[in-house]
């Protein structure tokens, strides 16, 4: 006997699937930003008291030699001090978007699984001579399957990630 077609109850199921994967999605967004954020305020408070132990300096300073030295050693950024931001920043940036393409890819592996099983639900019970097309549906959505895989491993690899197998 074919099972019967999604009631309220699966599609209130899916809903709360689809909302609790925007609210995952929100969160990760929002801690992302929240470490940037803290980030920069560790940032900016070094600078400015770099910048008070600079001023400090520039006012104890009794000849334009010495003057001269120090506001030309102040107007560098010291690269490695901007090399250690830049990398904080892009760590922060792609722990958040691994985390957000982990999320999208459950939900995509999710959506996948519940489409397989109402097209089966609706094969069962179709009437005779429809099988054919659902035949092609099937075949459809297995060759979109695999180019999404594709696509997915090409990424990865640009990116320089293992791909994951979804099973």
């Amino acid at each position: 006997m074919p099972k019967p077609l999604p009631s309220g109850a699966d599609l209130q199921k899916l809903q709360s699937e689809t909302i609790e994967f925007t609210g995952a999605a929100a969160a990760k967004t929002i801690e992302g930003f929240r470490r940037l954020a803290e980030l920069n305020m560790q940032t900016t408070r070094a600078s400015l008291e770099q910048s008070s132990e600079q001023i400090r300096a520039l006012l104890e300073a009794r000849d334009t030699e010495r003057l001269t030295e120090l506001v030309t050693s102040f107007a560098m950024l010291p690269p490695e001090k901007f090399a250690a931001y830049a990398n904080a920043v892009y760590a922060i940036a792609h722990e958040t978007g691994v985390d957000i393409g982990a999320l999208v890819e459950r939900q995509i592996a999710r959506s996948n699984e519940q489409l397989s099983e109402a097209v089966e639900t609706l094969a069962k019970g179709a009437p005779g001579g429809a099988g054919g097309a659902f035949d092609f549906i099937s075949k459809s959505m297995e060759a979109a399957r695999t180019a999404y895989d594709q696509m997915q491993q090409a990424a990865a690899q640009a990116t320089g990630q293992a791909p994951k197998r979804q099973g």
